[in-house]
């Protein structure tokens, strides 16, 4: 066996030099996984429903990185990412991120699929954004409080929690605290008859100094739909997200404002909100606290009664090693009754038990 493997690298060092010389790949495994006790009451309370389950973090994923010294004195990077690792799953693991990368004095270029700045800066709630958005768009689900529960316009079913495939995107490097980013996101290849070309790009900044950090970013897609992708339709966001360590604690809050223009329909519904973020280590973890709210939505330049959505969790994470850690959590999200066009209130509460490992 070991002079087969001897042999093997030998003939490996002699047909692929350039390949040796890289570095890689790194493997990371994150598997978050809770059980959840809860209800869900829609109508006002008229239904309620138990929802008791195993819940798999939505972060789950297998991601690995290459990395190249090239003679130029950039580096070659290249990272993959699988996702869908549920534990009910059987064969069904897909890509979710894969990029390559140059990186020099320009700062990172990067083509493939990724998900994108706009969505990934809101990802702030201390829990990876695990339990977001787990039930859809249109059900309150385990949200809480978690920014990105709160990037979504019920009433067009449209969310910037996003993967965008097709897309080449550019960060500099820090510049004193500042560093800028850019993506441009293209469409897949146009078939026959259809008028829709998605595009879209967003642009943001950063800067920090200190405790303090501030982040803006804006994003525009066209042919973009909710259900569906049609002529001259637009999805806008723009969101500010500011940071400060208190010492004895951490404050993060985002503020989103997020338009969706339907044009067969010639109509444009906004909304506005905010997510914030309060967490404060203790000697063997954290105390989190999230809450979030969206208002009314304004669909044709009228607001629409009872459209929001609010939310809030708090918990307890527990280190075990450097790699895992256990956490109990409270969570409660309400919809109001025009959030979707499904026309009905619903509110969720769960108490929540799990465990996160990251390797």
């Amino acid at each position: 066996m070991k002079k087969a493997l001897t042999a093997a690298a030998v003939a490996a060092a002699f047909v692929a030099p350039s390949a040796m010389a890289a570095d890689g790949p790194t493997i990371n495994l994150y598997m978050p996984m809770a059980i959840s006790m809860g209800d869900l009451d829609t109508g006002n309370g008229t239904t309620t429903t138990d929802r008791e389950t195993i819940k798999d973090g939505g972060g789950s994923r297998l991601m690995m990185n290459w990395s190249d010294e090239l003679n130029n004195g950039m580096t070659l990077g290249a990272y993959v990412s699988f996702g869908n690792l549920a534990h009910t799953e059987a064969g069904g693991v897909s890509t979710r991120n894969s990029n390559i990368s140059l990186s020099g004095d320009h700062g990172v270029i990067k083509i493939g699929a990724n998900e994108h700045f706009f969505e990934v800066d809101a990802i702030f709630d201390g829990y990876g954004a695990d339990w977001a958005l787990l039930d859809g768009v249109t059900d309150p689900g385990l949200d809480g409080g978690q920014g990105l529960g709160y990037q979504v316009i019920g009433l067009t079913g449209s969310t910037f929690v996003r993967r965008d495939t097709n897309s080449i995107w550019w960060t500099s490097n820090d510049l004193n605290g500042l560093t800028l980013k850019a993506a441009y996101i293209m469409s897949t290849d146009a078939t026959a008859g259809n008028a829709a070309d998605q595009e879209g790009h967003q642009i943001g900044v950063n800067y920090a100094i200190g405790g303090l950090s501030m982040k803006a970013n804006v994003a525009k897609y066209d042919d973009v739909g909710g259900a569906a992708a049609n002529a001259g339709d637009e999805l806008e966001g723009t969101e500010f997200i500011f940071g400060y360590d208190f010492g004895s604690f951490n404050a993060t809050v985002m503020m989103i404002d997020m338009s969706h223009t339907d044009a067969s329909t010639s109509t444009t519904t906004e909304v506005n909100g905010y997510a914030a973020n309060f967490t404060m280590p203790v000697a063997t973890g954290r105390v989190i606290l999230n809450i979030g709210d969206l208002g009314n939505q304004d669909q044709g330049g009228s607001a629409v009664n009872d459209s929001g959505k609010s939310g809030f969790d708090i918990g307890y994470q527990h280190d075990l090693s450097a790699n895992t850690y256990t956490f109990v959590r409270y969570v409660s999200t309400e919809q109001g009754a025009g959030f979707d066009a499904g026309g009905q209130a619903q509110e969720a509460d769960a108490m929540m038990a799990g465990i996160v490992f990251n390797y």
